[in-house]
């Protein structure tokens, strides 16, 4: 229980972290096209850098709530360890591809990439809703944010992943789930041995 308790507060508030640095890296990013690949490219050290910790953290929720479902009848950690490896799948392609290919290639590869982290996200958020929903460790105000702000996000990476909106706007909802992430971290140093039969 420790370890999935440590892995599992660690990853969700240093996601927090890294969702904030990339807004600020994306900043004064050009919004598409061979401009937005050669500012990238440009600034590889740091997008590279950005990529490989969020494949660090988002694999370590996922080991966090398979660990999690040992001590929890709660499907939902299951569903979200399951949605964070689809989400980690996309960066190893996106590290290795990106600096080395052409605009045209790299656009291709982006589009699948995007395609997956709005699968992976929509099936993670679907675990959230279900783990907030059945869980009993938080108070009732923060529950309800958690329900609210995983619920408007999976409905925007569904509608991504669906192509009713843009894959690449449907991940303008990462800033719901960031905040998702606070309370998620605190769902962490909250949940004991004590308190896991009200998960």
């Amino acid at each position: 229980m420790k370890l999935a308790k440590y892995l599992w507060t660690i990853a969700s508030f240093y996601l927090l972290v890294i969702g904030f640095f990339y807004i600020v890296i994306l900043k004064d990013a050009p919004t598409g096209g061979q401009e937005r690949f050669d500012f990238i490219i440009k600034n590889w050290g740091i997008y590279d850098y950005q990529w490989k910790a969020e494949l660090m953290m988002t694999t370590l929720l996922s080991i966090s709530s398979f660990l999690f479902s040992k001590y929890s009848k709660n499907p939902g950690f299951i569903i979200i360890g399951v949605g964070q490896l689809f989400f980690a799948m996309a960066m190893p392609v996106s590290i290795g591809i990106t600096p080395n290919a052409t605009y045209e290639f790299s656009s291709l590869i982006g589009k699948g990439a995007h395609q997956m982290v709005n699968f992976g996200m929509m099936v993670s958020l679907a675990g959230f809703i279900i783990l907030h929903w059945n869980s009993r460790v938080l108070n009732n105000w923060l529950k309800v944010s958690a329900l609210i702000l995983a619920t408007l996000a999976f409905l925007s990476f569904t509608a991504g992943f669906l192509n009713i909106i843009d894959p690449a706007t449907a991940q303008k909802a990462m800033l719901l789930v960031m905040f998702l992430y606070v309370i998620n971290g605190y769902f962490g140093i909250k949940i004991n041995e004590t308190n896991a039969n009200k998960v």
